[in-house]
Parts: C-alpha cells; sequence; structure tokens
C-alpha cells in the first residue's frame, strides 16, 4: 500500500511539472530585417517571431499571461496593439489621453498602468478612470519606470538632483524616497522580488560607461555585475530573484544575457548581427 502511495504521489508531481506553464521573455529584434516582437523561454530556447510585418513593432510588455501589448509604427503614426498569444488575435489600444507613446509602452499590474509621459511618470487605474502624476510635485526629467514585483510601488529615474538617480514611490502612501546617491548616471532600476536588492544601470565604476550593478538595500553595498567594457542596460529579475536579464553590446551589437547571483557567472541568450534587447519578464505575484 505505501509503495502504490508513494507511486501515485511520484505520478502526480509528475504531470504537474509537465503541464506547469514556462516562464518566457518578451524582447525586440531586427533580426528579421526590421524591428520585431520576440519571445523566448528564459532560458534562451524555442525562440519565436510574434510580429512578422513590414512595419516597426517594439516595446513589447505584459498585459497577462495570455496578452501582451507592443507599439507599431505605420508610415508617420504609432498604435498600441494588444495581442493575445493564444488566439494569435490583434486589437488597437488607446494612447493614454495626456500622451500618445512613441518610445516606452505601458506596464500592467493588475488594473494598474505605468507610463513615462513629457517628463514625468504616471499610473492610470482602469477600474476608477483615474490617472495620477506621481512626479508632479518634482522638478526635472522622470523616466524608465518599472513596478515593483508585488505591484504595490514604482522604481524611476529622476534628474531633479542634478544628476539621474532612482526613486521609489509607495501607491498606497504616495510616498516618495531615494534610493541612490552616488552623483553618477544611476537610471532604469528594478527591484528584486524579496525588496532586498535594487538593480540598475550605472557609470558609477567607470565614469561614461553604463554597467549593471547590484545594490544591496540594507548595507548599501554596490556590486558590479556586467564589469565590462560595453554598455549595459535595462536588467530585470526573474520571480524568484536568483538571476537577471539585461542588454549588453560588449560584443559588437546589442544581444540579451542572463546572469545568475548564485553562480555569479553569465550566458548569452540571442546570438545573431542584429539588436535584440528590451527583456520583459511576465511577474508572476
Amino acid at each position: 500500500m505505501i509503495k502504490q502511495n508513494t507511486f501515485l504521489l511520484l505520478s502526480i508531481l509528475l504531470i504537474l511539472s509537465c503541464t506547469q506553464e514556462k516562464e518566457s521573455l518578451l524582447f525586440s529584434s531586427s533580426r528579421n530585417g526590421n524591428s520585431d516582437v520576440f519571445i523566448m523561454d528564459i532560458d534562451g530556447e524555442n525562440k519565436k517571431a510574434l510580429t512578422q510585418t513590414d512595419f516597426e513593432e517594439w516595446g513589447p510588455t505584459w498585459i497577462n499571461k495570455n496578452e501582451i501589448s507592443f507599439l507599431r509604427q505605420t508610415e508617420d503614426s504609432i498604435f498600441r496593439v494588444k495581442l493575445n498569444l493564444k488566439t494569435k488575435k490583434e486589437s488597437i489600444i488607446k494612447h493614454p489621453t495626456n500622451c500618445a507613446l512613441d518610445d516606452k509602452n505601458i506596464l500592467y499590474s493588475y488594473e494598474l498602468e505605468l507610463y513615462p509621459c513629457k517628463n514625468d511618470i504616471f499610473i492610470f487605474n482602469s477600474i476608477t478612470n483615474e490617472t495620477i502624476n506621481i512626479t508632479d510635485n518634482l522638478d526635472g526629467v522622470a523616466n524608465y519606470p518599472s513596478w515593483s514585483h508585488d505591484g504595490k510601488s514604482v522604481v524611476f529615474t529622476s534628474n531633479h538632483l542634478g544628476t539621474n538617480e532612482l526613486f521609489e514611490y509607495k501607491v498606497d502612501s504616495k510616498k516618495t524616497h531615494q534610493l541612490t546617491d552616488s552623483k553618477s548616471n544611476n537610471e532604469r532600476g528594478e527591484l528584486s522580488p524579496n525588496r532586498k536588492f535594487l538593480v540598475y544601470s550605472s557609470d558609477y565604476f567607470n565614469k561614461g560607461n553604463q554597467d549593471i550593478v547590484l545594490k544591496d538595500l540594507e548595507s548599501g553595498d554596490i556590486k558590479n555585475i556586467s564589469e565590462s567594457s560595453g554598455m549595459e542596460l535595462i536588467a530585470r529579475f526573474s520571480n524568484n530573484g536568483k538571476k537577471l536579464y539585461y542588454g549588453s553590446n560588449k560584443d559588437d551589437n546589442w544581444e540579451i544575457y542572463v546572469y545568475d547571483l548564485d553562480t555569479k557567472s553569465q550566458t548569452r541568450l540571442t546570438n545573431n548581427q542584429e539588436f535584440d534587447g528590451d527583456p520583459r519578464i511576465l511577474k508572476i505575484k
């Protein structure tokens, strides 16, 4: 009887592991002649083009596990497009009422939508139809927002103190506090899922050259993750917080890499002579 129960348990675990969805990574690539939206497994396998038109498509973001959004330029107009990954059906999404997005796309967290517009950062609540300017009280340029893993705060870049620094805005309290203060070019930050670390792009270690750095928010220690002569931008955490995905041009063109925080090893996930970048992971809450 014990053997039968053990066999049954193992069978159930095997079924669950086989049916569990793999985490996927969205990215932009010009490998097919113009900019398209691609998807791949987080280990770099199973790369697949999600758009294959004559138009320029970029800036993919996750709406939910079944839907994504991206930007598409046709002649002189830029549209926001929603794509259902299962049905492959596309539909047009309106731009925010206060801004026509032409570079960065909206970032979604349940009913909340996050986006940069006219030097400020905005959150739109699709339920209440309310738009909040979270950087309205800051002079200067605010850009590159990112959701925290739990959707309770936003990390953004602002130069209102004279140089690019990173700040966190708490959605509930509507309070902002500073995360970096090194007078370097600190930008494009994201918090780890456990909120203990901040990853961002900075020339802290090599003036004029952006590296991926990791800051321990408890101790204040800063580590250079990429340590290359090239430029590294846009690092993002895996859902378990153990890996970092980022873009780098250290091999003479932009490719996507993954850095393992446990083994301190990095792996190149894309390999072609055209642009690959802007990796996006669906955050599982």
